[in-house]
């Protein structure tokens, strides 16, 4: 396997037709000149990578809740579960978004309760939590509360996709054995075209 990973992926340097434009697509879409490592996880079979890259679009690209927020569910998701590649990756996101530094510093408080954050952000943290740990115990309750912090129906729903793409893309990582960012980085990605 590549880098210690635990499956074969399909290098920049050898990537070909579908997979070749999928990567190109995903490197224009960051502008940080490779394509990251994640993606690389599922590049040996096209339809994953395509369905992989709709749904990462799917969470960011647009919506009603504001960017640094999604990042920082995705974040938070990844702490939860102990995925430190995801946890760096979004992190990055929040500084290549220039976001508040409370939303960064947040991530080292343990409890909801005491994150330096808008109580309705907390909302959407402690919703995210619950997903990420005990998604068999959510009742009507849980999004009760996400709307009284003053989240619209649309701002919940994109929280609860956030979590729950970050849920099984985490475990992707994790099962994988990709631990760092750059793991899969090559030389030739790094160089400009």
């Amino acid at each position: 396997m590549t880098q210690g990973v635990h499956v074969q992926v399909v290098t920049e340097g050898t990537a070909t037709g579908d997979i070749a434009e999928l990567y190109d697509e995903i490197r224009d879409h960051f502008g940080i000149g490779l394509v990251p490592d994640v993606f690389k996880l599922v590049s040996t079979r096209t339809p994953f990578l395509k369905v992989f890259w709709d749904g990462y679009r799917s969470v960011f690209d647009d919506g009603e809740l504001p960017r640094d927020v999604k990042e920082l569910i995705a974040a938070y998701v990844a702490r939860e579960v102990s995925c430190q590649y995801c946890v760096d990756a979004h992190v990055l996101f929040l500084d290549l978004l220039n976001a508040d530094a409370a939303l960064k510093a947040s991530l080292a408080v343990k409890e909801v309760e005491r994150m330096d954050l808008p109580e309705p952000v907390r909302e959407l943290l402690r919703l995210s939590g619950r997903i990420t740990n005990e998604s068999h115990r959510i009742t009507g309750a849980d999004f009760a509360k996400a709307r009284a912090s003053g989240w619209s129906d649309a701002q919940i729903l994109e929280a609860l996709w956030t979590a729950c793409q970050f849920n099984w893309v985490t475990r992707m990582v994790s099962a994988a054995g990709l631990v760092s960012l750059g793991q899969l980085a090559e030389v030739e990605a790094l160089t400009p075209r």
